[in-house]
């Protein structure tokens, strides 16, 4: 899986539960609590669209769609658990 892949299924998945953010102007360093409003609930939601999408549920340490992390942050964690699982 490459990154660019991860960061598309992460912003389709945040536009689907936050359609007002848009597909424009995103570069993967926004924060998705301070940039893109997501609120814990929205956050959890993301978290299971990304490990359904990539086939690692139970992978990605919840905590890390807690904290007030970046498009690209994110990325490298999903990433990381998918490597993880070979």
């Amino acid at each position: 899986m490459s990154g660019e892949r991860v960061r598309a299924v992460l912003i389709a998945a945040a536009i689907r539960i936050k359609p007002e953010l848009g597909y424009g102007g995103i570069s993967g360093a926004e924060h998705i609590t301070a940039d893109w409003g997501l609120d814990s609930v929205d956050r959890m939601e993301l978290l299971i669209a990304v490990e359904e999408a990539f086939g690692i549920e139970d992978e990605v340490d919840p905590r890390v769609f807690m904290t007030p992390a970046s498009v690209n942050d994110l990325t490298e964690q999903i990433m990381a658990a998918e490597a993880a699982l070979r």
